[in-house]
């Protein structure tokens, strides 16, 4: 402690602070569940112990039900699939019958038109030369006989059908009762899924948790209490060293800054870059020692040369400015940036897409959509340059009878005062 720095005597008491703070935040809310189990058992009567042993045995009588459920539905799932396998056989037994009437049904018609064709025979006698080539024909015209067994197949069939079209009648009444009490099956399948999941289930794993936090209750409060103790300690250790080696010298901004202020800053300076299409973003960095933008490790005067250095100084202002936004208590929320493009030229880049001009009024644009950003600049500077169409543009005409005058309104040049 004696060769620590203020900056680091800080540095560590905001990290153990931190660490005790995180561990607290997360025992509390067990210590608060606790306390709650606490104020029910003495409500009920009871002691925590007995309290715990009650919401064993209720757990075990949900288990219990839990179980009894998924029996009931493992033998529900079981009837399910038997139907299933009835239902298909049923429907092939029907398809089956229905193929075999209409079987029937074009062997009885066919049989009926050499019926009607026989009758017509035995009062048309059939000619005596063929139509077409004008030869004889010897046909015998049907006798009586030959019509009577005609009629009897044909009613042998028609009988034959009237069995199978009954067959099918019960085949179908039985696919109906079988389909029917499938769909009762499946209904139950899916009530005792939806006790099982919004009923027993949640009811479960509540009492299982309260289990969990009750019989840990005597370590969760030694915990508890130690780092209590423990944040007392370090804050009184960190106090004394304070109050040891407290001395009077200049107050330096730079080492309050969080751990991560160096790393914030270099991702975002590269990310505005990137987005400026300079060529060097990914070798760009932020060094703690210069608190500046470097370029592969050289000052942005030595890589760049003048005319880049009021570019990368916006570019570090609006990378600080984000940081403050993220970070700070009290975010700005306006950032005000006086001739970023000073002495900056790109050559003719300046009129392409990839222009970084471009590129930084692109970004302030979009970083103006939730604060205010006021930009400084001289009119032969914007040449070229698309800016946003919400931006409101003021021109200062240095001229007391037409437009705005300059920056502070009212304010006016010695020698134009009359």
């Amino acid at each position: 402690m004696q060769t620590e720095s203020a900056s680091e005597r800080r540095t560590r008491r905001k990290a153990v602070e931190q660490f005790i703070h995180q561990q607290l935040d997360d025992i509390e809310p067990r210590i608060k569940r606790l306390e709650e189990m606490r104020h029910i058992a003495t409500n009920e009567g009871k002691t925590v112990h007995t309290y715990l042993e009650s919401l064993r045995k209720k757990a075990l009588h949900v288990e219990r039900q839990r179980q009894t459920l998924l029996d009931q539905d493992a033998r529900a799932i079981s009837h399910i699939s038997q139907l299933n396998q009835q239902y298909e056989h049923l429907e092939v037994l029907i398809r089956q019958r229905k193929v075999l009437i209409s079987q029937y049904e074009s062997d009885a018609a066919r049989l009926d038109l050499q019926l009607q064709a026989m009758k017509h025979a035995r009062t048309h006698a059939y000619p005596t030369t063929c139509q077409f080539c004008h030869s004889p024909i010897h046909m015998s015209a049907p006798t009586e006989q030959d019509i009577l067994i005609v009629s009897t197949e044909i009613e042998h069939i028609h009988g034959i059908q009237a069995d199978v079209e009954t067959d099918l009648a019960i085949l179908v009444d039985k696919a109906d009762k079988v389909q029917r009490e499938l769909q009762l099956k499946q209904q139950q399948h899916r009530q005792n899924m939806h006790t099982l999941e919004s009923d027993i289930q949640p009811i479960a794993q509540h009492m299982q948790q309260d289990i969990e936090q009750i019989a840990h209750a005597e370590q969760l409060h030694a915990e508890y209490a130690e780092l209590l103790a423990l944040h007392a300690r370090f804050n009184k250790a960190l106090d004394n060293a304070d109050q040891a080696t407290s001395n009077n010298g200049k107050y330096k901004p730079r080492e309050y800054f969080q751990g991560d202020f160096r790393y914030s800053m270099s991702n975002t300076i590269r990310n505005i870059l990137r987005q400026c299409h300079f060529p060097g973003a990914d070798i760009a960095d932020f060094s703690e020692t210069s608190f500046d933008v470097e370029i592969a490790g050289y000052s942005k005067a030595d890589e760049q040369g003048k005319g880049y250095c009021a570019f990368l100084n916006s570019v570090v202002m609006l990378a600080f400015h984000d940081y403050l936004n993220k970070q700070s208590e009290h975010a700005p929320g306006w950032l005000l940036i006086d001739t970023p493009l000073h002495g900056f030229d790109e050559g003719t880049r300046s009129t392409e897409g990839s222009s970084m001009k471009a590129g930084l009024f692109s970004y302030l644009a979009k970083q103006a959509v939730s604060q205010q950003i006021i930009i400084i600049e001289n009119t032969n500077h914007m040449a070229g340059i698309p800016l946003d169409e919400n931006a409101n543009i003021v021109e200062f005409s240095k001229d007391k009878r037409s437009g705005r005058y300059g920056y502070l309104d009212g304010v006016y040049d010695v020698s134009d005062e009359s």
